[in-house]
């Protein structure tokens, strides 16, 4: 999957660009924003929303000599572009519900890197950090099967790869010796997903 633009999984046409900034749209917005935000033409636009105003699942807004657009959200196929839409937030409320129901608890879990972005691609990894309790021996049974299964689940929601950073909470204080890449990424990228917070978590770090 592509981690920047989830939809082109389906479909990467203009029609499917144009209708997922409309669907991402509180707002009507106009053509030569909508080609702005979706990278293409003008032109190209004007003719694909064009289109879809006859197929009903846009509607123009008329706003004094210029025409609005929005994605009219009773179409019977709104759904599943809003759906395509959301795919990055349907990724985090996976891995949310996944790795907070584990019999074994993370003490902390965050997504990080293009993933948490979203500005990666087809071939980005899934990139997450999993601290797991001090006094757990990381070969355990139990907890590989989890971050195994999870690996599992990963690639099979979005086709990627997953990214596993595993770390013992034990061992958090040889990062701040060695200050590693993947700390100013957490710093400035994480997307907490279970146990403490990722600013507690690096505090003094």
């Amino acid at each position: 999957m592509d981690v920047a633009r989830p939809y082109t999984a389906i479909s990467p046409s203009v029609d499917t660009a144009v209708l997922i900034v409309l669907a991402g749209s509180s707002v009507p917005r106009s053509g030569r924003e909508i080609a702005r935000r979706t990278g293409r033409s003008k032109t190209g636009v004007q003719h694909v929303l064009e289109h879809l105003v006859d197929q009903g699942i846009v509607e123009r807004l008329p706003a004094g000599n210029a025409q609005l657009y929005s994605l009219n959200r009773d179409h019977l196929l709104a759904g599943a572009v809003e759906q395509m839409a959301n795919a990055h937030a349907e990724l985090i409320r996976r891995l949310r519900d996944t790795i907070g129901s584990w019999e074994t608890p993370a003490v902390h879990a965050s997504l990080f890197g293009s993933a948490a972005r979203g500005d990666g691609d087809i071939h980005s990894d899934i990139d997450l950090l999993i601290v797991r309790p001090a006094n757990l021996d990381p070969e355990s049974e139990p907890w590989r099967a989890q971050v195994d299964a999870l690996a599992e689940d990963v690639r099979r929601w979005t086709g990627n790869n997953a990214g596993i950073v595993e770390i013992s909470k034990a061992d958090l204080p040889r990062l701040a010796e060695e200050q590693p890449p993947v700390l100013a990424e957490l710093r400035r990228d994480a997307v907490e997903i279970a146990g403490k917070q990722t600013r507690t978590l690096l505090r003094g770090l």
